[in-house]
């Protein structure tokens, strides 16, 4: 696997797609951004970004669109400044649209999950916290809950991310998880809710679970039972195998005939930065393993070895995979 910094040297016939230079181009703009970003980076991103005017027009398309974000600054501070010249026609209401769509990009942020948090994990990070009743919860990466304990009954919300539940049993006190659109209630079991991409899953390890969605009736789940829910709808209880679903919780992914895409995918939830798959044919080959969480190497190269890819590192934090 390719471990420079700078771009490996690529056929003109295997330019990566418009979507692809687009991520190139994002990871480079964080990554400048940092206040560690060296000499050599920024000399790297120069010869990125002179291979092409593919790179030019994805970079200028980065900046447009980050660039906005510092746009309602900007043009509250003009507007302050041009106040006492002449009247505002069009400022203030451009500066307006602006901080509405700031802030509609910030509640899609994790940092705003995480400050309304009482307990939250960044991307890679696990964290394990005792509650006052005697329960426990696990979250799992880029998570965040609150935590309210009353006198009739002990409620969590899921944030975002994914938790794992010991709860002590008191059935004076039942223990409420609200997750999306719909809440989960017991007495005292083990079992984890997932919030991903407008569907929240819930999973049974130990005891039993209530799981209700909308208005209609809810479903009990016993041990290796979960459901999926999203926006107030539910669907039908299934199995899961909970030794693979909960891996997480030792610091291990295990994957059984999953396509590329999909083991990718996963694996990026704990990374920093992205791996991308090239090619429909690679993204669908089957997969099978199992991943330690803390050694992004070792996979990259378990990976690369079984499956015959190869693997090219463009800036740290962009890696693509494609076939040899």
């Amino acid at each position: 696997m390719s471990t420079d910094t700078e771009n490996p040297t690529i056929p003109m016939s295997e330019i990566p797609d418009s979507e692809q230079l687009f991520a190139e181009a994002t990871a480079w703009y964080y990554r400048l951004q940092a206040d560690d970003a060296t000499a050599d980076e920024h000399e790297a991103f120069a010869a990125w970004k002179a291979k092409g005017t593919d790179r030019v027009q994805a970079w200028d398309e980065v900046i447009v669109l980050l660039g906005a974000l510092q746009a309602p600054a900007r043009a509250i501070r003009q507007q302050q400044h041009d106040a006492w010249r002449k009247p505002v026609r069009w400022a203030w209401p451009k500066a307006v649209a602006a901080v509405l769509l700031l802030g509609f990009l910030f509640a899609q942020t994790p940092w705003l999950d995480r400050w309304r948090s009482d307990y939250a994990t960044v991307t890679g990070e696990a964290r394990s916290v005792q509650l006052g009743d005697g329960s426990r919860l696990e979250l799992n990466t880029d998570s965040a809950v609150q935590v309210e304990m009353l006198a009739n009954e002990r409620r969590v919300t899921l944030l975002r991310g994914e938790a794992w539940f010991d709860v002590a049993r008191n059935p004076d006190r039942p223990f409420v998880v609200h997750a999306g659109d719909g809440w989960v209630r017991v007495v005292g079991t083990r079992f984890s809710v997932e919030r991903a991409d407008g569907q929240t899953r819930v999973q049974v390890e130990q005891g039993k679970v209530e799981v209700n969605a909308g208005q209609g009736p809810g479903v009990f789940l016993e041990p290796g039972q979960a459901v999926e829910y999203s926006a107030s709808t539910l669907a039908a209880a299934h199995a899961f195998e909970p030794a693979s679903a909960f891996a997480w919780r030792h610091r291990q992914l295990v994957f059984s005939q999953r396509p590329l895409a999909e083991v990718v995918d996963e694996l990026n939830r704990y990374w920093p930065g992205q791996t991308l798959v090239l090619g429909d044919n690679l993204r669908a080959r089957k997969v099978s393993g199992v991943f330690e969480i803390d050694k992004p190497q070792a996979v990259i190269k378990a990976l690369t070895h079984t499956l015959g890819l190869s693997a090219e590192q463009y800036t740290p934090y962009l890696r693509i995979l494609r076939e040899r």
